[in-house]
């Protein structure tokens, strides 16, 4: 048996097929099927049967029949036993045949026969055996929807992705701080007050969503985000969730989960979530970042400390016993707990976290992966580094692609300043997840679309072609990925920029043209102000000319009826301005101490707007200073504070010229104006100035302050 990599695929012409197989052995030739029809000879396969069918229509413009009657020149969809849960095998002689144990091999297999496909009008296939299976049983992808609101279009869009690249799973952020969108009948209450942009989805809704993912091997993973995360709990149900009356300051994010009835209702919760997503195996329920640190005042913790025999101040103990609670809520439904890395090491405890709980590891900082591993637990890879995708900041799919299941990196926001873990062995590593927080659902396919190839690519098996040769490969999946989900395609000029951080968006810097083609036939309309198409919104009949930040938005309509035809079509452009240094770039930075994690000083000082790439220090309030090297004649600072569109910062700006005597340029101590990416310009009359100092008093969200950048100006000269 021969085994091709991707290099034999690209130099001998075969089928350019993400990821790539473990074994393919190609025949003479290739058959043209002619009427065909797609046999399922299982009811389960109908479903499936059917989606490739559309998907062959999408891709060639003839619709395969669906039967289950046995066809020889048909492509046969077989279960049958042997090898693992998601192997899969095709024959392609006189006609196409996928023999799988499951219906996620035959899902895969199915891909692989859709890359393979060829023509335009008809349907051929080349001669080939394959036999694959993944290395990796989890394979993933979380989409953030309890901070910004998505469609279950765009979930869709995402579960056709997922589909496409073999990815077994995607998790929904189903809960946080700013919503929590699962239509809970228990706590109706809980769905009133969504912060996201958008109500709660309908069960009709997630029940849908369900049946179009398994339709296509795809396994919706539901979290909700307790005990820490959920203000939306505490904000809407105070009297059940709310620890109250600490001081200095009550918990406004994590619930009061020693109380029996908080209990009940994370119990009832679980129970609510495990019906609708009745096909996923597993239940994720966050457990991270949950601040309790003045949770000992409360009487039930008080309580709850004398009857298990632990000292004052052992909250972290009732944390860790919360977690193996909620596991086995859990477990008695037939599921198994996920959690985030959010608890550490504590041989001592008297809880220890049980460890058929599976870890995604994120952060590599509470618990490192290697330790995990060491003392028996099983691990998701999902690191920052190179696995997080935040609004704009998307690593490049050559970063992802250099990186291998075992390398664990840390929060970075320049790549080459990571640091990594590496486990000895991946034996218990169980697969890797792509996370994407806090975006827009019109940036999700265009960030995801070629990050999720290089990291399916990566898990699938421990082989690895140069990367110019995957490129070409995922170069025409994407295209098919192009066709799946978008009836649009959003086409520009020349992009004459790179984004400041090396992330991998579209940016330029000079005027751009854009031009939209529809793929079916329809009244293009679009929108440039971040809204939805729809069948009012401006009629497309010229190019579209850029000369800032725009997302344009772009969908087909049926031009009499009105009805939207497929899916919407999206895309960002990311206006990059002339760069101009100023005098604090790099400089030497000191602070008043309180820095959060990686968020240190310097990252205040990048010249770098990235909301990742900030100063972070708890509590307030804290100072920063920046040394600029000399004296230089000085009249304006900006002065950029974290920015989410609610929070504010009150803050105040002094100038020095040795560092002994200050002038306050600025005092905002009062603000309550909400931070936001313009940032806040300092204008003042010419000073000499070597030393700059912001004083952070305190922020509106929380106990801690943030400083994203600091900028300092020479004065003009006339």
């Amino acid at each position: 048996m021969i085994t091709f990599i991707a290099c034999a695929m690209v130099l001998a012409g075969l089928p350019a097929l993400v990821p790539t197989p473990n074994s393919l052995v190609p025949g003479k030739g290739s058959i043209e099927l002619r009427k065909p029809v797609i046999v399922a000879t299982a009811p389960s396969l109908v479903p499936l049967a059917y989606v490739l069918a559309e998907e062959i229509e999408t891709k060639t413009g003839v619709r395969p029949g669906v039967s289950s009657s046995p066809s020889r020149k048909g492509i046969t969809l077989r279960l049958r036993a042997g090898g693992g849960p998601e192997s899969y095998r095709i024959e392609v002689t006189s006609g196409v045949t996928i023999i799988a144990p499951t219906l996620k091999g035959i899902s895969w297999g199915s891909v692989s026969l859709l890359q393979a496909i060829e023509g335009r009008g008809r349907i051929t296939v080349p001669r080939l055996h394959i036999a694959d299976e993944p290395a990796h049983p989890y394979r993933g992808l979380m989409i953030d929807v309890a901070r910004r609101s998505h469609s279950i279009d765009v979930l869709k869009q995402c579960v056709v992705l997922c589909h496409l690249y073999k990815l077994g799973y995607l998790q929904l952020h189903l809960s946080d701080d700013q919503s929590f969108t699962f239509p809970s009948q228990a706590f109706p209450l809980i769905n009133t007050q969504n912060e996201h942009g958008g109500p709660s989805y309908t069960l009709a809704e997630l029940q849908g969503l369900v049946q179009f993912s398994d339709a296509r091997g795809v396994t919706i993973i539901p979290e909700m985000d307790i005990p820490g995360h959920s203000a939306t709990l505490v904000r809407t149900m105070p009297d059940l969730f709310k620890i109250k009356g600490t001081k200095p300051y009550e918990h406004h994010a994590s619930i009061n989960f020693v109380n029996p009835a908080v209990l009940r209702a994370v119990d009832m919760l679980i129970g609510e979530m495990c019906e609708v997503f009745h096909s996923s195996p597993y239940f994720h329920m966050g457990g991270d970042e949950a601040d309790i640190s003045l949770a000992d005042q409360h009487p039930d913790f008080q309580a709850a400390f004398k009857e298990l025999g632990l000292p004052d101040k052992s909250q972290q103990e009732l944390y860790r016993r919360f977690l193996n609670q909620v596991n086995a809520m859990v477990k008695k439904r037939g599921k198994k707990l996920i959690v985030w890395e959010g608890f550490g090491p504590n041989p001592a405890s008297k809880f220890p976290i049980d460890k058929d709980i599976l870890v995604m590891e994120f952060e590599n900082a509470y618990y490192l992966p290697t330790d995990l591993l060491s003392d028996g637990y099983s691990l998701v890879n999902a690191s920052w580094t190179p696995l997080y995708v935040v609004n704009r900041h998307v690593w490049p799919a050559r970063k992802v692609y250099d990186w291998d299941i075992s390398q664990f990196g840390r929060f970075s926001n320049l790549y080459p300043t990571t640091g990594w873990y590496k486990a000895p062995n991946v034996e218990h590593i169980q697969g890797a997840q792509v996370c994407s927080w806090e975006g827009p659902e019109e940036s999700e396919i265009e960030n995801l679309r070629r990050l999720v190839p290089a990291m399916a690519e990566r898990i699938w098996s421990s082989r690895a072609a140069p990367y110019d040769e995957f490129e070409a490969r995922m170069k025409a999946t994407d295209s098919l990925l192009e066709q799946l989900v978008h009836p649009v395609r959003i086409d520009s000029g020349p992009l004459d920029a790179t984004d400041p951080s090396g992330f991998d968006v579209p940016c330029f810097s000079k005027p751009l043209t854009v031009s939209l083609h529809a793929t079916r036939n329809g009244s293009v309309r679009f929108t440039t102000d971040g809204k939805p198409p729809t069948f009012a919104s401006p009629e497309y009949s010229k190019p579209i000319e850029l000369t800032q930040t725009t997302t344009i938005r772009a969908a087909v309509f049926n031009p009499i009826r009105g009805g939207r035809l497929g899916y919407e079509s999206a895309k960002t452009f990311y206006y990059v301005a002339p760069h101009l240094p100023n005098l604090a770039t790099g400089k030497k930075v000191t602070s008043s101490g309180g820095t959060q994690g990686p968020q240190t000083p310097e990252l205040a000082v990048d010249d770098n707007l990235d909301l990742a790439s900030s100063w972070w220090a708890a509590p307030g309030p804290q100072w920063l200073r920046v040394d600029l090297g000399g004296l230089h004649s000085v009249d304006r600072i900006e002065v950029f504070p974290y920015w989410d569109g609610r929070r504010y910062y009150g803050y105040t700006v002094e100038v020095s010229e040795g560092g002994l005597s200050w002038a306050t340029v600025a005092d905002r101590s009062a603000n309550t104006k909400p931070a936001s990416s313009q940032g806040d310009e300092i204008l003042f009359e010419p000073q000499r100035v070597r030393f700059v100092k912001v004083n952070m008093l305190h922020g509106s969200a929380n106990e801690g302050v943030h400083l994203v950048e600091l900028r300092v100006w020479p004065a003009k000269t006339n």
